[in-house]
């Protein structure tokens, strides 16, 4: 399955998902969906999710807690999920402010991975 099919079926899982990244350890995208048709702003977002995942990961090496297995952000406006992969890979789902229990944001965004890595061969 290509990674721009398993990004769709996440977003369309997730009521009010607004889009998905799937981005290296430099933050550029591998492949990435939205609802809205605006790549540019999708791709931005995994840019920067890369950079604050890489400033988690620090941290969580110097305070020895391991590695991260998701960041939530909540904003006024969009809830952003960001869970690494493997290998500095990591997937960035943004979702409507109200719109998912973060529950359900998770568990689709864990089923998303589990895919995507499957399709990498870990």
């Amino acid at each position: 399955m290509p990674f721009g099919k398993i990004l769709r079926q996440l977003i369309d899982t997730v009521p009010g998902a607004v889009g998905a990244v799937f981005a290296d350890w430099e933050g550029e995208a591998v492949d990435q969906a939205s609802n809205n048709g605006d790549s540019y702003h999708i791709k931005f977002l995994g840019a920067h999710h890369g950079i604050l995942l890489s400033s988690v990961n620090r941290i969580s090496d110097q305070v020895e807690m391991g590695e991260p297995r998701y960041i939530t952000i909540k904003t006024e406006k969009t809830d952003y999920y960001t869970t690494p992969i493997h290998d500095g890979y990591f997937v960035v789902l943004a979702v409507k402010s109200g719109n998912a229990p973060q529950g359900l944001a998770h568990f689709a965004l864990k089923k998303a991975v589990k895919h995507i890595r499957d399709e990498m061969g870990f």
